[in-house]
């Protein structure tokens, strides 16, 4: 379970930690760093791994150095600790606004203490000043790292962490690796070493290894799926609470008779805003689906901008013929109107699902909805009917709608904005839903208080995909049984769990964590949707603090800042403090990055939307996006040699061009005409200008106000190929390629 307050989510997969890339690792601006001991230890459990490192230096000839930890989206830091002889290093969460409010204090005092962000968004930093000559130091790090998954494994990837900048005199390299699964584990493997595999149990398997290999990296790879749909908990323990993981997981092989009728009825956004890309991907997605039913199964498809029309009154058998209207139905949409979306779940809500099928709805749309307050209510009423998706795109979507909406679902939306991510959210989604195992997935408990359950309004979606919740009771009460309940066409599933009553097993730690980020999700999106009443009040912001002060996480409101105590018999004595120095400089070091764009939210100007780090967090805007969108549409627009005619079969592409143009009549582009490397400069420049003008002459024939464009022409100045000169030893397609005419936003 990642966080999902990137809205996801959107789910950008990466593993940070090769050999090839930032580790944490000891740094000094001179010197020598001597490694002496390691020990690591991995506690893998569900799809988190738990990585706990210990290692032991020297270092010589420097007075200062400084330990990194790579700030990335699969990986979040809890733990960071050097300890000197007589004192201890550690990065400490802290409340953000009262150290903001406490340097003010101080500094009125007469003190000139400097707080800052730290300049380093690929890292947190913990300095380590007058590190003490010819004395060992302990590094202790903590951090939990998400597993890569995929329908035929899970995997795993740890460094040795051995940096180049060492000097290694370590007897020998050691780890041991603990998989933890709430269902079975099937062919566990470790690659590089020749690891000691010991199976306590076909749900908790433990790799041991101490030897001479180094430098290479430790992958990890297993799989928890077996011939049949299987589930399980974990459970851990701690000050009276406990931390739950339950987990369904689909059979290894997910076969047609496995999966009873499938019903889809979609619902799609057809108004003026989805022009373009949008309602290209969403046409994509409606016909894929279609082509995968057999002809026993059932579809509708409702068309809904200001009105709504069904395709037909109730849902039909997915027969070729019938296919075949739906594509040509599908084929016509070309945006027009504004949206409602009430009315057109009304209509779905109207006719009852056969209950031998199971009815997928799934909602395509940008989010740009007129809607009355009753929407969420009677969606959330409606839910045990169906299975309800949310496919978010277009160029502005509205994420807050959709994740509202999605969040009354019960399942995870896809937000696209742009077209590069199209393709490959569309696959994942699709995979997605076209096998449906289980819809409806609940935990209930007559003994327990289940509030405290997330993904928050958990109703697991049993396909391609496992489905995991993670919750916290504290009730006290002994031996009480959880009952995970499901629906799949007219079956329903039941299944009742017995909690573990043993002596608490601190490998499972990673629960207590797991439930915190998904706490910490759920009261950002709250705070969200709540508005500045809340941000004001405090309401999440005060519980949010309070978890991650408590775990060492950092959040939007606390930081990693650095602390110092005195070592005390190896733990922490009395802390220094901060405010000792007047002239102390306090960094936030903050590694929680909602968007998971890699830029930490101290550093982010749109934190909750994915961007680049050269807009400072944010991401382009709508505007940019439409102007991109037109670019792309004529990108297919391919010029003869010396000629500025445009060819009939480009006449669609630039129907759709000036639509998008007509729909956003505000804005004003420059209209880039291009040529090959072909003849001379001066000859080059006037067909260029010609070409933009061919362009724009077919657009004003459209409807598009022609004082929205500006010619401009290029002519073999910035050929997109630029390797095809001369013309003449390039292939005839980069020549085409470089007659071209662009779109850009006019500033």
């Amino acid at each position: 379970m990642n966080r999902r307050l990137a809205f996801l989510f959107i789910f950008w997969s990466v593993i940070l930690y090769s050999q090839d890339n930032p580790i944490p690792h000891l740094s000094s601006d001179g010197g020598k760093i001597q490694i002496f001991t390691q020990s690591l230890e991995v506690n893998v459990v569900g799809e988190v791994s738990d990585v706990r490192l210990y290692q032991t230096f020297k270092v010589h000839d420097t007075k200062s150095a400084y330990y990194l930890f790579p700030v990335g989206v699969e990986t979040s830091l809890y733990e960071l600790m050097v300890y000197y002889p007589d004192k201890i290093f550690s990065l400490d969460v802290r409340n953000m606004d009262n150290i903001r409010k406490q340097v003010l204090a101080e500094n009125k005092k007469g003190k000139r203490i400097t707080l800052m962000h730290s300049s380093e968004s690929q890292y947190v930093r913990l300095n380590l000043p007058n590190i003490p000559e010819d004395e060992e130091i302990k590094v202790v790090v903590k951090y939990s790292q998400n597993l890569e998954k995929s329908a035929e494994k899970k995997s795993l990837e740890i460094p040795s962490y051995l940096s180049g900048n060492y000097e290694d005199l370590l007897d020998e390299f050691s780890f041991r690796i603990n998989i933890i699964s709430p269902t079975a584990v099937y062919d566990a493997e470790i690659r590089n070493y020749p690891a000691e595999l010991k199976k306590v149990s076909s749900k908790y398997q433990v790799f041991n290894y101490k030897g001479n290999i180094k430098n290479q990296p430790i992958l990890l790879n297993y799989h928890s799926r077996g011939e049949k749909a299987d589930a399980g908990m974990l459970v851990y323990e701690d000050k009276g609470c406990r931390y739950i993981l339950g987990v369904v997981e689909p059979p290894k092989v997910i076969k047609p008779e496995d999966i009873a009728p499938r019903e889809y009825v979609f619902l799609m956004d057809v108004s003026g805003s989805m022009q373009g890309f949008p309602i290209e991907t969403s046409k994509e997605l409606v016909k894929r689906i279609l082509n995968d039913l057999n002809p026993e199964e059932k579809f509708n498809i409702l068309f809904f901008a200001g009105g709504s029309d069904f395709l037909s009154d109730k849902s039909v058998k997915a027969t070729e013929e019938n296919k075949s209207i739906a594509i040509n139905a599908i084929n016509q949409q070309k945006g027009t109107g504004k949206t409602k979306l009430s009315e057109a779940l009304y209509k779905v809500y109207q006719y009852k699902p056969d209950k031998n099928f199971n009815r997928i709805v799934v909602l395509v749309t940008d989010g740009k909805l007129m809607e009355d307050r009753t929407l969420y209510l009677d969606l959330k009423e409606n839910l045990k009917e169906a299975q309800y998706f949310t496919f978010g795109i277009g160029y502005d979507v509205d994420r807050r709608t959709i994740q509202l909406l999605a969040n009354t679902m019960g399942t995870e939306p896809v937000l696209i904005t742009e077209q590069p991510q199209a393709e490959k959210e569309l696959n994942r989604f699709f995979n997605l839903i076209r096998t449906p195992l289980l819809r409806h997935i609940e935990v209930q408990s007559r003994e327990l208080n289940l509030q405290e359950t997330y993904p928050n309004q958990f109703k697991g979606f049993l396909s391609s995909e496992s489905s995991s919740f993670v919750s916290k009771e504290c009730s006290g009460m002994r031996d009480p049984k959880l009952i995970l309940t499901g629906i799949d066409g007219e079956e329903n599933y039941r299944e009742e769990f017995k909690l573990p009553n043993e002596q608490n097993n601190d490998a499972l730690f990673i629960l207590k964590y797991l439930w915190a980020r998904e706490k910490i999700d759920f009261l950002l999106q709250e705070e969200e949707r709540c508005g500045q009443r809340c941000i004001k009040d405090g309401k999440y912001r005060n519980q949010i603090i309070k978890i991650g002060e408590e775990l060492n996480v950092a959040t939007p409101y606390t930081s990693f800042i650095e602390e110092n105590y005195i070592n005390f018999n190896g733990n922490k004595g009395r802390k220094t403090s901060l405010y000792e120095n007047p002239n102390n400089k306090l960094t936030f070091q903050n590694d929680f990055d909602s968007d998971f764009d890699r830029i930490p939210n101290t550093m982010d100007e749109c934190p909750f939307d994915r961007g680049s780090s050269e807009r400072r967090g944010c991401p382009k805007s709508k505007e940019e996006k439409i102007a991109q969108e037109i670019t792309r549409q004529l990108e297919g627009i391919e010029f003869d040699f010396d000629s500025y005619v445009i060819k009939p079969e480009f006449y669609e592409r630039l129907n759709t061009a000036a639509a998008i143009i007509n729909n956003h009549q505000q804005k004003k582009y420059i209209v880039e005409g291009h040529t090959d490397a072909a003849g001379t400069p001066q000859y080059n420049q006037i067909l260029s200008i010609n070409r933009a003008k061919a362009v724009i002459n077919y657009l004003k024939e459209k409807g598009v106000d022609v004082n929205q464009l500006k010619i401009v022409g290029k002519g073999d100045t910035e050929l997109r190929h630029p390797e095809c000169r001369p013309h003449e030893v390039c292939e005839d397609q980069k020549n085409f390629e470089n007659r071209r005419v662009i779109f850009k936003l006019m500033d």
